[in-house]
């Protein structure tokens, strides 16, 4: 067992472990690091970055987890520009995606999102409804209406609002594949806030909205190295004291009120506080010897496991083909396609144009399903493969593909989610300097946990200063 003892100079100043390596940990650790604190960062895998993972895939540089920042997010730009990364940012090429419906190949309407559409005339001109849906979705202000009281699942509540048709034809497909989940149960208030705001209002979503900017444009951008870029950046200018494959066995409380944080290979450090910035079941595992009110909360997170498969395929094909004219494809749920989505890189991104290849990420896996774990790498290729063929029509093998497996790496922020965190947090209380940030928290997305990293670090340096 070593003990790791800080030399008299760092002494004086606060310590905290950082446990988890994704963006929430790298930018809590940042934080901390330039405000005086001795910071250890522990991180399981031998890499950083969490869902940010970039591989060198057909000559390109090619993220298999999240594919783009939104740069227009609270926060992204200011930390891109502090970063000094602004100059080699690229932005992704106009074009909009197709919903593969019932009647073959849509476009998705313009003014429609996660949460259903914001304009009906595009909607109308789609395609992609009936009649009797569209019907339905324009008596949306006409449909009696009265304030929320506590949580709903998005697709319940747009489903009163617009109409099944809106949730299974665009809700479903946008939010559900998004999120791997199921959207009747994902949580109304911590997935689409702005809905729940007009759900607690009593009033209707289209009247809500009429007259109102749809918000910042959705600018995704990344860089030629990819996202990785990104987290290669943070630490870069920051005293943290990096720990890769390195897993925390335990967090335990001390007497003299500062933190025990056992590494599994026997190493110990002391701490004054810890942010947990990992899963909740990794989470609940660590805090259970510290509140096992607080771990059974956090059990009750659910997860999905999903899977990015990276195929080339030959560009003389692809290329003769309409449908990857378009920048990507939603599929429902509904379907009974193994294919959740797919995002066609090389129209998508500038910096993906190559003169062999056609490059793709395919998207599988949703909660509840377990389907992709039973299939081998070049089982589940074939199959999106043949849903892709079905789809668009491409008639060639890819020449090269490459499988990544998330398992249980979705957070299923589902109905109650933000009760429940609450609750958990509450629960932590009587252990000051214990704190939560990440994705299973505060939301999926870099800018969610850009948000929950720095929220941790502020909460956590005003409770050492206490």
């Amino acid at each position: 067992m070593i003990i790791h003892q800080s030399n008299a100079q760092s002494q004086e100043r606060p310590t905290v472990a950082v446990v988890g390596g994704g963006v929430s940990g790298l930018i809590c650790a940042r934080r901390l690091s330039h405000q005086g604190v001795n910071v250890t960062l522990f991180e399981a895998e031998p890499s950083l970055g969490g869902a940010i993972r970039t591989r060198f895939f057909a000559g390109h540089h090619i993220d298999l987890g999240a594919e783009a920042v939104h740069v227009s997010a609270p926060g992204m730009k200011e930390l891109i520009s502090e970063l000094g990364l602004s100059e080699k940012l690229i932005s992704s090429n106009q074009g909009s995606s197709w919903l593969w419906t019932r009647r073959g190949l849509r476009r998705l309407p313009a003014g429609v999102g996660p949460s259903g559409p914001r304009r009906l005339r595009p909607v109308l001109t789609s395609g992609v409804m009936s009649m009797r849906g569209l019907i339905r979705a324009g008596l949306e202000p006409l449909i009696p209406r009265r304030a929320l009281v506590g949580d709903i699942g998005v697709g319940v509540y747009v489903s009163q609002r617009f109409g099944r048709q809106v949730v299974e034809r665009f809700v479903d497909p946008i939010l559900g594949s998004l999120h791997a989940g199921n959207v009747h149960k994902l949580s109304l208030r911590a997935i689409t806030p702005e809905l729940a705001t007009i759900a607690d209002t009593g009033s209707s979503v289209m009247m809500s909205r009429r007259g109102q900017k749809s918000g910042p444009p959705l600018s995704f951008a990344t860089w030629p190295g990819g996202l990785s870029t990104l987290v290669n950046q943070i630490l870069i200018d920051a005293d943290v004291d990096v720990r890769t494959s390195t897993s925390v066995e335990s967090v335990r409380k001390l007497i003299n009120g500062r933190y025990q944080i056992a590494e599994i290979n026997g190493n110990i450090i002391e701490v004054d506080a810890v942010v947990l910035a990992v899963p909740a079941r990794v989470a609940a595992n660590l805090i259970r010897s510290l509140s096992q009110n607080a771990a059974h909360i956090l059990e009750k997170i659910r997860f999905a496991s999903v899977a990015t498969v990276l195929v080339a395929y030959p560009l003389e094909v692809a290329t003769e083909l309409r449908a990857l004219k378009a920048t990507g494809l939603l599929v429902p749920s509904t379907g009974g396609r193994l294919l959740k989505a797919a995002t066609f890189l090389t129209t998508k991104w500038s910096h993906f144009a190559d003169p062999q290849f056609f490059l793709m990420r395919l998207s599988s896996g949703r909660v509840d399903e377990r389907e992709i774990e039973k299939l081998e790498d070049a089982e589940l290729v074939a199959r999106l493969h043949n849903d892709l063929v079905d789809a668009t029509g491409i008639n060639a093998e890819p020449i090269e593909y490459f499988v990544q497996r998330w398992p249980d790496a979705m957070p299923q922020l589902e109905i109650g989610h933000l009760e429940l965190v609450v609750n958990a947090r509450n629960e932590l209380e009587n252990y000051p300097g214990v704190l939560l940030a990440g994705a299973s928290y505060d939301g999926l997305g870099i800018a969610a946990c850009l948000r929950s990293g720095e929220r941790a670090a502020a909460l956590c340096r005003s409770l050492i200063k206490k």
